[in-house]
């Protein structure tokens, strides 16, 4: 099975990727780290309605797209910023149009963490994208507190809700491979 984790979050080694980690070090796969990347927001060019292919020659069209494609599960984790997902993971989002219809039918898990409120606002906005996209939604997904450097680790709620989504994701994957499918 593959697990692909895509990390909104602007800091190295911050919480998200830590919860993120966490959902990997059970199901395999790999992290792409957003901010690392030359991801360019949607520019509303129409092309991708018109070809089914993104116009921008970037890091999302070149490297992030084909390992969504091949992706079995996807999860996105960001940190709560007004709200909301991050810009990173927004950008990303917005440029996932001209996937529509090639992400169905797989695994969607949220991660979000943010200062005690606002994290509700990032996990809709996940869980929608994985709806617009007709995936699979995991469970509700992991929501943790934390602001300073590795002090997710203290959020014990969230590391056992990490564990929880990551077994989600492997029973799913199971159940949707079942018929050899």
């Amino acid at each position: 099975m593959k697990v692909l984790c895509i990390s909104g979050s602007p800091r190295a080694g911050s919480n998200t990727d830590l919860l993120l980690n966490l959902v990997l070090a059970s199901t395999g796969g790999e992290l792409i780290k957003l901010s690392d990347l030359d991801v360019r927001p949607c520019t509303s060019c129409w092309a991708c309605v018109k070809g089914s292919c993104c116009s921008i020659d970037d890091d999302m069209a070149r490297l992030i797209e084909p390992k969504l494609r091949s992706a079995d599960a996807i999860v996105l984790g960001t940190p709560v910023y007004f709200n909301n997902v991050s810009a990173q993971l927004k950008a990303f989002m917005d440029r996932t149009w001209c996937l529509r219809g090639d992400l169905a039918n797989k695994i969607g898990g949220c991660v979000v963490v943010g200062r005690r409120y606002g994290a509700e606002g990032a996990v809709a906005a996940i869980n929608a994208f994985f709806l617009k996209h007709r995936m699979i939604v995991a469970d509700r997904g992991v929501s943790g507190i934390a602001y300073g450097r590795k002090e997710i680790s203290e959020d014990g709620e969230a590391l056992d809700a990490a564990d929880r989504l990551a077994e989600r994701i492997l029973e799913l994957g199971r159940a949707l491979h079942a018929d050899g499918a």
